[in-house]
């Protein structure tokens, strides 16, 4: 256990019953002794116990909406929060279908909360931001061979635009309270915890594997992908590892192309002995988001988070859900 976990810290996460939200807050109460406030629209005790059986008596349910500020305030001041993690926030498809919701939700909602840190009695140590790695480009749009963590942002959509504000008002916020704040850009996640957004499909499709369906991926791009809980261990070491400052740091990936991951589904699914059944294909969509991302710098403010090899991590994957 770190110096930081050696005494007991109260972390807020909003969007915690979110995949990312939950895989963190596994991770946290597995690795420290810190306390959880799970912020959400959704939150209540029974999901919090469904969510995180063995620790109930560790986890807070807290039904909270980002657009409300005194709401966020009165939270902070309520339960003493010492760390906080903005997971909350609307995805691609909500995004682009509902612009007025989806702005409110993660532009505003991001300021809202960072004015009720600003006004809490309860010093925040620690602020932790949820980008993506959608404030870039197409990959067409930056040359070949690794794209630096530093290259210019052009999103590509409305959602990648608020996440890059999202990161403004995130360094905004450390340089006027001084508060360490970390921006993280995930890519996309697969695996237990996934199932919404442009690029869950190959998650669906492990789910599939499992129980021996027909299921076909609808895009053949290249992509980096990352394990959830691999994630929640990322989300969660900069919450509570030393770090000063203020860094937005693209997140330990796997580069592959849906080929590839199908090709490890089906090695997965002969060791699992359902090989006969196995029946993923790929359609012919594209879809425009970067990769060949370089990660190294996130390694080097936190050397102690490992990234699981991709295949073990589809074997795992397809295990959770459960092979009939």
């Amino acid at each position: 256990m770190n110096d930081q976990a050696a005494h007991c810290e109260s972390i807020l996460i909003t969007g915690g019953l979110g995949c990312i939200g939950v895989m963190a807050t596994r991770w946290l109460l597995e690795n420290t002794n810190s306390r959880i406030v799970i912020g959400s629209r959704k939150a209540n005790q029974e999901a919090v116990q469904q969510s995180f059986p063995e620790h109930t008596d560790r986890v807070q349910a807290a039904s909270i909406d980002v657009l409300s500020t005194e709401a966020l305030h009165n939270l902070l001041d309520e339960q003493q929060i010492t760390r906080v993690a903005h997971m909350a926030g609307l995805q691609t498809p909500d995004c682009n279908e509902h612009r007025d919701l989806g702005l409110q939700t993660n532009l505003a909602g991001t300021q809202n909360l960072v004015e009720g840190i600003k006004a809490a009695r309860t010093k925040v140590q620690r602020f932790v931001f949820a980008s993506s790695v959608a404030v870039y480009g197409p990959r067409v749009a930056y040359p070949a061979g690794r794209v630096p963590m530093s290259s210019e942002p052009k999103p590509v959509n409305v959602y990648g635009v608020w996440k890059l504000a999202g990161e403004h008002i995130s360094r905004l916020f450390h340089e006027e309270t001084g508060v360490d704040t970390i921006s993280v850009r995930p890519g996309a996640l697969f695996g237990p915890g996934r199932d919404r957004g442009l690029t869950s499909t190959p998650t669906t499709a492990m789910k599939h594997v499992a129980k021996g369906e027909r299921y076909e991926i609808p895009y053949r791009s290249k992509q980096d992908y990352l394990y959830s809980p691999d994630v929640g261990a990322a989300v969660g070491s900069t919450l509570v590892e030393p770090f000063d400052g203020y860094a937005a740091f693209t997140l330990p990936s796997h580069t592959a192309d849906t080929s590839t991951l199908v090709e490890l589904m089906r090695e997965v699914a002969s060791e699992l002995g359902v090989a006969a059944s196995f029946d993923i294909t790929i359609g012919q969509d594209e879809v425009p988001f970067i990769c060949d991302l370089e990660y190294q710098p996130f390694l080097d403010a936190f050397p102690k988070v490992r990234q699981t090899e991709l295949r073990e991590a589809i074997r795992q994957s397809i295990v959770t859900f459960g092979v009939d």
